[in-house]
């Protein structure tokens, strides 16, 4: 990003009262990555068979506004620092749209750029193998042939990934610095919950249980409201948090990027079963 700050200050300095350097820099990456967001989501709700109106798309605004501005910014005062957790999610929503309508040529350039960004861009590969497979049992007759050309994609996907990874810490195995992910600190993070005590991850862990400002709760309790392709979505969602207990530190509000979309859409999902029902279908649902 630094490289581009000269000819953004030579091109735009004129425009701004305030020097263009690396913090403007980044606000204008995560302006450009929200817009990609939020055309996205409305055609990707399409896709998977929600009806709504457009405009319930900005609700991808509350997990990310509660996770990096609320708690990673104005308690913890961090914000949206890093270059890559944006984009990662316009990654995912723009790769997954394109991936659900098999536009390939333009899916694999994405793709290519996604692995550069972020190692978690596996999961657009695996939400789109989920949502796009035709029988789930293997034991199906003909179930090879049905899925030969999306299993074909899914295994040229996994070599690009692994690829990168490989090439990717060859190329940076000398710069400096150590491994930072202790996956087991999370068990000390909660305790500071119960204890009140700071933790170095979060000034005051209490806000933790505030994770995605409390909506993932509505695709929980309303599950059966869910679409299929909603619950797909759900696995998804599960497959990404095991694999941050594995691999990160889940205590950080940041880590959690393409699973703001996830949430986001199921709830969605949700909103849009209930608008789509009968005031009387509503009503028994809700009391059920």
């Amino acid at each position: 990003m630094k490289p581009a700050i000269p000819l953004l200050s030579f091109l735009f300095q004129w425009a701004v009262p305030y020097p263009i350097n690396y913090e403007v820099l980044l606000q204008i990456l995560n302006l450009s990555f929200f817009v990609i967001i939020f055309l996205t989501i409305p055609k990707l709700l399409s896709e998977i068979s929600i009806v709504i109106n457009p405009f319930y798309s900005f609700i991808t605004l509350i997990p990310i506004f509660w996770n990096y501005i609320m708690i990673n910014g104005f308690i913890d005062g961090a914000g949206l620092y890093y270059p890559y957790d944006v984009p990662s999610m316009a990654f995912f929503s723009l790769g997954l749209l394109l991936f659900l309508r098999k536009n390939w040529v333009i899916f694999y350039f994405l793709f290519s750029l996604a692995l550069l960004n972020r190692e978690s861009s596996c999961f657009i590969s695996i939400a789109g193998f989920l949502l796009s497979i035709k029988c789930f049992s293997i034991h199906s007759p003909n179930w090879w042939l049905q899925n030969r050309k999306l299993l074909i994609h899914i295994f040229v996907q996994a070599i690009m990934w692994l690829s990168s990874r490989i090439i990717l810490s060859y190329v940076f195995k000398n710069n400096p610095g150590s491994f930072f992910e202790n996956p087991h600190s999370m068990i000390e993070f909660l305790n500071c919950i119960i204890t009140d005590e700071s933790h170095w991850a979060m000034e005051s862990p209490i806000w933790f249980l505030t994770l995605f400002g409390g909506i993932w709760l509505l695709p929980i309790i309303y599950f059966k409201h869910l679409n299929s392709f909603s619950r797909k979505l759900l696995i998804v969602g599960c497959i990404y948090l095991l694999t941050l207990m594995l691999r990160s530190n889940m205590m950080e509000t940041r880590v959690y990027n393409e699973l703001n979309i996830v949430i986001s859409v199921t709830v969605i999902s949700v909103i849009s079963s209930f608008m789509n029902r009968r005031p009387s279908q509503i009503k028994n649902s809700i009391i059920q």
